[in-house]
């Protein structure tokens, strides 16, 4: 065990190790496609595959760069086998991974190195195991929080190929001088130990990681400060479409009454049958509006003319039972970005429905034992993406899209409410429960 010890090549089932760790960790945190039990039999598989390749390229430099890349490309499968992952995000967060793994096999390496050389830890096999244990414990739990973090952070963002190309450079960059030494061989560093080529490699790992950590989260507060300026205009949005069909409304409000003045003056001067019968339709006609949307709620019943409106020109039915009184408790402006927004989407999803029949959209809201109950269902011909019970809008780019989806997710969680939804059979249904106010 002392050669071994004395090497400055880390063996290959550490590495093995270190890369099946690493994407481990990465799984954990992430969205899987599969059960625990499932995952960690593909991983077991892994593992062993991986472990026999380098057991048998040991000693081939002059593979080296193909099979450092065949590694690489092994943590991305591992990782992407497992999780939901698109492909671009996927060979971003296995960029990370691979070099997780750099520098746990390394560090662990160094450790066992300079405890059997300088601290007279003893060389054997058991002794070894019960140091890469504790090591790789410790290694485990501290990556498994900051990669939980960073998916937190990430989560929603979407990865472009330039980010990725930036990564991919990095990555190259961090590996290749980590690995100077393997590559130049002794001829570039003749005077240079073991131990201090141990030290610099765990120290040029460990500032790689670092770096794309700190990229990661960078990104993230990047996306999360857009998505706020993003979520603020679409605030300002709705309030600035609210302010001007307020006023539409009180145009249409007053022509409406000076109407049915008119009307009746009319049938005073009107002998003829046919012409009191046109009189009677356009009556009936204007008494229908004069029912609709008048919840008890000034801005819900402003919102609901507009979208029923809309509704109707474009061969849409939209049915309406609401208590709009159950929400005064709540800001205008609230109501506006919550009922808004829902419609809005439920319009655009039937709006691709080819037959004018199925475009339905049911709103109902209603105060029940102390709560608001918000019902919105629509019929739908493409079917919502849903990840962890919140709709993913179908836009490419979710930078600039889904903006409607989180208002809706802030006004309620505002009000310490919740939403669930589901998406079964061509109807999509999402039910908002708010607690309510006396």
């Amino acid at each position: 065990m002392t050669n071994i010890v004395n090497s400055i090549n880390t063996p290959g089932i550490y590495y093995a190790l270190a890369y099946n760790l690493a994407s481990w960790i990465v799984i954990l945190v992430s969205d899987r496609k599969r059960s625990l039990l499932v995952t960690s039999i593909y991983q077991l598989v892994y593992f062993g595959v991986l472990s026999f390749i380098m057991y048998c390229t040991a000693e081939n430099r002059v593979l080296f760069i193909p099979l450092i890349a065949l590694y690489m490309f092994s943590v991305f499968l591992s990782i992407k086998f497992n999780c939901t992952f698109d492909n671009l995000t996927c060979l971003y967060v296995s960029l990370t991974a691979f070099l997780i793994g750099e520098f746990m096999a390394s560090m662990h390496w160094m450790i066992y190195y300079f405890a059997v050389n300088s601290f007279g830890y003893p060389a054997d096999l058991w002794a070894n195991i019960l140091m890469l244990v504790i090591v790789h414990t410790i290694q485990i739990i501290v990556f498994y929080k900051i990669e939980k973090k960073t998916r937190q952070t990430l989560d929603g963002t979407t990865v472009t190929v330039k980010e990725l190309i930036s990564t991919l450079i990095i990555a190259a960059a961090i590996y290749c001088t980590s690995n100077l030494y393997y590559v130049a061989g002794r001829a570039l560093f003749g005077g240079v130990y073991a131990s201090e080529v141990f030290v610099i490699r765990t120290l040029v790992d460990l500032g790689g990681v670092a770096i794309l950590h700190a990229a990661n989260f960078q990104k993230g507060e990047f996306t999360t400060k857009l998505e706020m300026a993003r979520l603020q205009d679409t605030l300002l949005m709705q309030q600035a479409n609210y302010e001007m069909l307020d006023k539409s409304m009180e145009i249409v409000n007053i022509k409406y009454h000076d109407l049915k003045h008119q009307i009746a003056l009319l049938r005073e001067g009107i002998d003829s049958a046919s012409s009191l019968e046109y009189l009677d339709k356009i009556e009936r006609d204007i008494k229908i509006y004069e029912a609709q949307n008048k919840t008890g709620n000034k801005v819900l019943d402003t919102i609901l003319t507009a979208k029923s409106a809309y509704c109707q020109n474009h061969w849409i039915e939209l049915t309406v039972v609401a208590d709009g009184e159950a929400i005064n408790f709540m800001e205008p402006m609230d109501i506006s970005a919550l009922f808004g927004n829902m419609l809005d989407n439920a319009i655009e999803s039937v709006e691709k429905i080819d037959h004018k029949e199925k475009r339905l959209i049911h709103l109902a809201v209603a105060h029940q034992k102390g709560f608001v109950r918000i019902r919105l269902e629509n019929c739908y011909s493409e079917k919502p993406k849903i990840v962890n019970g919140h709709i993913v809008t179908s836009k490419k780019d979710t930078r600039y899209h889904g903006f409607g989806i989180k208002s809706i997710e802030n006004v309620v969680a505002k009000y310490g409410g919740s939403v669930t939804i589901r998406a079964e059979d061509g109807w999509f249904e999402q039910r908002i429960l708010l607690p309510g106010k006396k």
